[in-house]
């Protein structure tokens, strides 16, 4: 996971662009292709990726 991925919860995940590496990304859609899938814009090649909204920690469910 880089460092632009390790947002807190005031900022937002920045997601490396998986094509050039580029940092300079921006969420589009909280929803892509699937539920569980964000889409994101990236600055630095002018292209659209989908990510996994899991973050690798187990959710609260209050249990």
């Amino acid at each position: 996971m880089s460092a632009s991925e390790t947002g807190s919860s005031d900022e937002p995940i920045r997601p490396e662009c998986p094509f050039c590496g580029s940092a300079e990304t921006e969420r589009e859609s909280a929803f892509g292709s699937e539920i569980s899938k964000s889409q994101y814009y990236c600055h630095g090649c002018n292209t659209m990726f989908e990510r996994l909204k899991y973050d690798g920690k187990s959710p609260d469910t209050g249990r």
